[in-house]
């Protein structure tokens, strides 16, 4: 459970980094002084709780 949950924070931390590149290619209402910034530490955190809960997983199994 724990490592399907995980698997499925980093594709969201991945879909996140795609919005954020294409909202700054395409010019949106968005500051980029704000975009990339809350993007990334968006990503960075799903990133790494998505990892430890992996590992919570596999310790599990």
């Amino acid at each position: 459970m724990k490592k399907e949950l995980g698997k499925t924070l980093i594709d969201i931390a991945k879909l996140v980094i795609g919005g954020v590149i294409l909202a700054g290619l395409m010019k949106q209402d968005i500051p980029p002084v704000y975009l990339f910034p809350v993007g990334s530490i968006i990503s960075i955190l799903m990133i790494c709780i998505g990892l430890v809960l992996i590992s919570l997983g596999n310790k599990n199994d």
